[in-house]
C-alpha cells in the first residue's frame, strides 16, 4: 500500500512538472488561423493596425478592400504576427467569422491577435470562438500585452487589472527592453489633456472617467524608468488627418500611438522592427500613397490637419428631421420608449392601488 502511495505521488508530481515544462516552452498560438509565433533571432518585426472592418458602412460582412487587397504584399513582408486593434468585424456572427476565416485568416502566413474593439462583441460568441480577450507573450526581449478597453467602459479594472499590474511588475526583473501594450480605445487620451480632443469620434466612456490616472498611469510610471513603452491603439475616426498618431509622451515616459484602416485612401499599416532590442517604424500605405516618417504624424500635425469643428447649419433642420424619421432605428427607440412608459404608467397605477 505504501508503494503504491509513493507510486502515485510520484506520477502526480511527474505531471505536474511535464506540465510546468509544456507552459514554459509552449508556443504562442492563433486563435484565429492556429499559427504559432516562430522562433526568431534578436532581429524581427511585426505589423499593427486597427478597425480591419474598414468603413462603418462596410456590410459586405468581409474585411475592408485595403486589406483584401494587399494580403500577397502583407505575407510578403515576412513578419513574426499581425496584431489587429479592434473593430476587426462590423459585428461578430457566423456569417462574418466564416468569410473573415477563408478571405483573410487562411490566407495570412503569420499568427494573427486581435485586441477587441466594441463591434467585436455580442455576448460571449467572441470568446467563445476566440478564447481570452485579455493576455500577454514574450517574444525575444520584448513584452506584448493584449488589453480589452470593453470590458468596463474603458477602465482596466478586477481581473484585468490583476493581470496587467503582475505582467508589468515581473517585466521589471525580466531582461525585457521594450513592453508594447496594445488596445482598441486610446483609453489614455481621454484623461490627458493634450490628447483629450484628438479622437472625439470615437468610442468613449459613456458614465464619468475612466481610471487611466488612478491605476495605470502609476503603473506605466514605474516600468517605463528602465524599459521603453509603447502603448498603441486602434480606434481611429474617419475624420482624422492620417492613419498614425504618434507622441512621445515625457510626463510618463510612454510613447503612444493610434492607427487605423477606415476604407480611405489613406489606409496603411504599422511596421515594427526590432533589432537587438532596438525599435524602429515605419507606414506601410495600402493605397500607394507616399508616407511620412512616423514620427511625423505627431500633436502638432494633428493640430495643424485636423478639420475644423463646423457649426451647427440650422437650414439643415427639415432635411436632417425627415432623415431622422425616415430611419428605422428612430421608430424602433420610439416604440420602446413608448412601451416602457406605459409600462412605468401601469407599475404607478397599481402601487397606488395597493396604497
Amino acid at each position: 500500500m505504501t508503494l503504491i502511495r509513493k507510486i502515485n505521488k510520484f506520477t502526480v508530481l511527474l505531471c505536474g512538472i511535464i506540465l510546468l515544462l509544456n507552459n514554459a516552452f509552449a508556443q504562442v498560438s492563433s486563435p484565429f488561423n492556429h499559427l504559432s509565433i516562430r522562433d526568431t533571432t534578436t532581429n524581427y518585426s511585426f505589423i499593427v493596425s486597427g478597425h480591419f472592418h474598414g468603413a462603418s458602412t462596410n456590410n459586405s460582412t468581409f474585411p475592408a478592400s485595403s486589406i483584401l487587397a494587399n494580403i500577397d504584399s502583407i505575407n510578403s513582408l515576412n513578419s513574426l504576427f499581425l496584431m489587429c486593434l479592434g473593430d476587426l468585424f462590423l459585428d461578430v456572427n457566423d456569417n462574418y467569422i466564416n468569410h473573415y476565416k477563408y478571405s483573410l485568416f487562411d490566407k495570412l502566413k503569420m499568427p494573427f491577435f486581435n485586441s477587441v474593439g466594441n463591434h467585436d462583441l455580442a455576448g460571449n460568441y467572441y470568446e467563445n470562438n476566440y478564447g481570452k480577450t485579455f493576455f500577454s507573450f514574450i517574444n525575444e526581449s520584448e513584452l506584448f500585452i493584449v488589453l480589452n478597453t470593453e470590458l468596463n467602459d474603458g477602465s482596466i479594472k478586477d481581473e484585468q487589472l490583476k493581470f496587467l499590474s503582475y505582467t508589468l511588475d515581473s517585466a521589471v526583473n525580466k531582461n525585457i527592453k521594450n513592453i508594447f501594450i496594445f488596445s482598441h480605445r486610446p483609453i489614455w487620451s481621454e484623461r490627458i489633456d493634450k490628447y483629450s480632443k484628438l479622437f472625439t469620434d470615437n468610442t468613449r466612456t459613456a458614465i464619468g472617467k475612466n481610471n487611466f490616472n488612478e491605476d495605470l498611469k502609476p503603473l506605466l510610471q514605474k516600468v517605463s524608468k528602465n524599459k521603453n513603452v509603447y502603448w498603441i491603439s486602434g480606434s481611429m475616426g474617419g475624420s482624422a488627418p492620417a492613419s498614425f498618431f504618434y507622441d512621445k509622451n515625457e510626463d510618463m515616459n510612454v510613447t503612444f500611438m493610434c492607427t487605423a484602416i477606415r476604407d480611405l485612401p489613406r489606409d496603411a499599416l504599422l511596421q515594427v522592427k526590432v533589432n537587438n532590442g532596438l525599435v524602429s517604424m515605419k507606414g506601410i500605405s495600402l493605397t500607394g500613397q507616399t508616407l511620412k516618417p512616423i514620427e511625423n504624424y505627431n500633436l502638432d500635425y494633428w493640430k495643424k490637419t485636423m478639420p475644423e469643428e463646423q457649426k451647427f447649419n440650422f437650414r439643415l433642420l427639415p432635411y436632417l428631421t425627415k432623415q431622422m424619421l425616415l430611419h428605422h432605428f428612430f421608430w424602433i427607440g420610439f416604440f420602446s420608449c413608448s412601451l416602457l412608459i406605459i409600462f412605468i404608467r401601469l407599475i404607478r397605477k397599481r402601487w397606488k392601488k395597493g396604497k
